[in-house]
């Protein structure tokens, strides 16, 4: 079990109570009237210690020479978390686990060798730009929270200056071409067991979404009639709460789906959800079956280039696919912007 972050005085207590019939377990407690109170309940430690910081308003409270690195991403992840998506924070996880060999250390004392260390170790490992990338912004938020609440002074600002490997593109974003596709769409409409996963391509294709966000898509937000379905959860602000519109050749698709069992739209066959790596692989099945060689994420970019070749609208097709778009006031589309969106997937 990880070791919790030490509480300065004054700041409160966290206590669990193991009961398993309980649904919140953990209690954020503070001294009120010279007795220590409950002031709210939690499923787990990190949303028990995300309200004590909002409680209390100043995480600089904590003696600033002895808190260490892994005690700053605690009290940043309790913040920021809650603002983000479940991958993004799987991602900021992995970082974290990367800069193991500075967690114990102290914050103010850490300087740029330290924090370039990490990244040498993980290029010396062949852990290439992404995860560096990764772990260099996971350092650089640390170190903005810190400044934010004067743990320490803004010039000891280290993380502007790690420098990480040079991004190598191996294999190059490609949409699948008009051939493609078709064997794609003859495979989606046959009697084949692997039909079913073709016709989830093909829905992918005529509609944008990344991979988590189309796996993560519930029944109860898809629209046949109104042809459209939410995204909830998107690694990005703009990606979140999002209507996309199902377009007309991709709605047969959606409603065999919808028909079969499970939350989820997809879903295997007793209805449970799919993780990335399980959808992964009858993915290259199919691409194996239509002598296709693409990844999931050019279905994303399928749609993109066939939206631009057809000279759709700009601002729709930033919509559609979850891209930020100035002077687009975030909330609930209006019916006339999910028209423009229909008539915009409509013309692929």
């Amino acid at each position: 079990m990880q070791k919790r972050l030490k509480l300065p005085n004054g700041f409160g207590s966290i206590s669990y109570y193991g009961d398993k019939r309980r649904r919140k377990p953990y209690v954020a407690k503070k001294y009120i009237g010279g007795r220590q109170k409950p002031i709210g309940y939690f499923e787990t430690y990190e949303a028990a210690l995300a309200y004590l910081v909002a409680y209390n308003r100043d995480p600089s409270l904590f003696n600033a020479s002895e808190i260490t690195f892994a005690e700053v991403f605690r009290l940043w992840s309790a913040e920021h978390y809650p603002k983000i998506a479940k991958s993004t924070r799987a991602n900021y996880a992995a970082a974290y686990r990367h800069c193991q060999a500075i967690h114990t250390a102290k914050f103010v004392k850490l300087r740029l060798q330290d924090l370039q260390a990490i990244i040498h170790d993980m290029s010396i490992a062949g852990i290439g730009y992404a995860s560096q990338k990764k772990c260099r912004q996971l350092m650089h938020n640390l170190y903005t929270y810190a400044i934010k609440y004067e743990i320490i002074p803004a010039t000891t600002d280290a993380s502007r200056f790690v420098d990480i490997d040079k991004k190598v593109t191996k294999y190059p974003k490609k949409p699948f071409n008009t051939r493609q596709l078709n064997r794609v769409k003859k495979l989606a409409e046959s009697d084949e067991p692997l039909s079913c996963w073709a016709q989830a391509v093909v829905m992918m294709i005529y509609g944008g979404p990344r991979t988590s966000e189309f796996l993560s898509v519930l029944k109860s937000d898809v629209k046949l009639k109104q042809r459209y379905y939410i995204i909830r959860d998107s690694k990005t602000e703009a990606g979140r709460n999002r209507a996309v519109p199902i377009s007309r050749k991709a709605l047969p698709y959606f409603k065999l789906w919808m028909d079969k069992p499970g939350k989820t739209l997809i879903t295997v066959d007793d209805g449970a959800a799919l993780s990335y790596h399980r959808f992964r692989t009858r993915f290259d099945n199919v691409m194996d079956a239509t002598s296709c060689h693409h990844t999931p994420h050019e279905c994303r970019h399928t749609c993109a280039t066939m939206l631009d070749n057809a000279g759709a609208n700009e601002t729709a097709v930033k919509r559609i696919l979850g891209h930020t778009s100035q002077g687009i006031t975030k909330g609930v589309y209006t019916h006339k912007s999910l028209h423009e969106l229909k008539k915009a997937i409509d013309m692929i």
